[in-house]
């Protein structure tokens, strides 16, 4: 049976789109989604299936879905690559086919290792960042994937999007490096357990003003893993400030990137056009 997906809560200030010659349109502002639903454990292709109706929805036009959402946080991995594979190929194909951006937390069967990753697939090219920062403390419990090595950034429709994994939020430099290089809208897409909820609520204003860049929050909801995940995906804009969000429930959350009012909130506050490239900062 279907899953049936919660009504989306919007944020649209406006809904601006210029058309170019070749009828394709160059981003000014568009919709954005975090989609805080629960996974099937172990069900690549019903996880994919649940992405493709959000896409169908034509209620945003690039989702984020939470970390290792593909497969469920903490499920086995056993015999599940082929049909990682298959369902990521499944869901680039709906992006070309629909002129859409999916981010989705899957596993990445690399030969120099098993990465907990995020596909940014788009009209403009898939790509994949590997976790950098393995959550190995606590009730977190990574070990059996290997360290992701550097930065990576999307894009959709020329609009840059930096990625971090949950834990990789607490490092700063990795999103300043997006923005620095670009990027107009940051992500982290997360399983992050209740015990970590005040932590993340302190970090993520911070990631966003001090990168004067959106940031798109998607983190799990629910039993996982033997971890209560706690939710509350949010969409922050440059000051920091939360546009919408997904509180405690299975939901979808949206609001309008418009980035223009990014290109004035950077006029305000200079934190990238003044750092400085000519120290050595000693990292």
């Amino acid at each position: 049976m279907a899953k049936h997906l919660p009504n989306p809560i919007y944020y649209y200030p406006s809904q601006t789109r210029i058309l170019c010659a070749e009828a394709r349109w160059v981003c000014v502002n568009f919709p954005l989604a975090v989609c805080q639903l629960r996974p099937v454990p172990g069900s690549p292709s019903e996880n994919a299936e649940t992405v493709i109706r959000v896409m169908e929805s034509d209620e945003a036009d690039v989702m984020v879905f939470p970390e290792m959402f593909l497969t469920g946080y903490g499920s086995p991995l056993d015999g599940l690559e082929d049909e990682v594979v298959q369902s990521l190929e499944l869901l680039s194909d709906k992006c070309r086919e629909l002129d859409k951006a999916v981010c989705i937390g899957t596993p990445r069967f690399g030969s120099e290792g098993l990465f907990n990753s995020l596909a940014f697939l788009s009209p403009d090219g898939d790509l994949y960042y590997d976790k950098a920062h393995l959550a190995r403390f606590g009730i977190y419990s990574e070990d059996g994937f290997s360290d992701g090595q550097g930065p990576a950034m999307g894009s959709y429709h020329g609009v840059l999007f930096g990625m971090c994994i949950c834990y990789d939020v607490f490092f700063p430099e990795i999103l300043h490096g997006c923005s620095l290089r670009g990027a107009s809208v940051n992500i982290c897409a997360a399983a992050s357990a209740v015990q970590s909820k005040r932590f993340l609520d302190t970090v993520l204003p911070a990631r966003a003003l001090e990168n004067v860049t959106y940031l798109a929050y998607a983190n799990n909801i629910g039993a996982m893993n033997d971890c209560g995940m706690h939710g509350c995906s949010r969409i922050l804009n440059p000051f920091g400030d939360v546009i919408s969000g997904c509180g405690t429930e299975e939901r979808i959350a949206i609001a309008d990137i418009d980035l223009e009012a990014l290109e004035d909130a950077r006029d305000v506050r200079q934190h990238l056009e003044n750092y400085r490239t000519d120290v050595d900062w000693g990292v």
